[in-house]
């Protein structure tokens, strides 16, 4: 058995070469460049923290990940990897308090 395998992270975004690179640049804009009022999505702080609280601190990746594909099924027309992907590390990093 290989004791030397590491753990795939949980990404939305595309794993062929050619994509990566305007993927990446693209997450980029959303999480740093563009302000709330132009990112693909909007979050509602105050029900994310309802909604942890009742998941009640189970897997948070497993949370952030029902969180952001719940949000793209109910808002399809703003949906894109980059966009699931940006919502996903936001709703992460609000619940980790970084």
């Amino acid at each position: 058995m290989n004791k030397n395998v590491t753990a795939q992270i949980p990404s939305f975004l595309t794993t062929e070469p050619a994509d990566l690179d305007y993927s990446i640049f693209q997450l980029n804009l959303y999480l740093n460049g563009y302000g709330n009022a132009f990112k693909p999505y909007k979050i509602d702080y105050h029900l994310l923290l309802m909604s942890y609280h009742l998941w009640e601190g189970k897997d948070l990746e497993e949370f952030c990940q029902k969180q952001t594909i719940g949000y793209f099924l109910m808002n399809p027309i703003n949906d894109s990897a980059e966009a699931r992907e940006a919502f996903y590390l936001d709703v992460r990093e609000f619940l980790l308090g970084i």
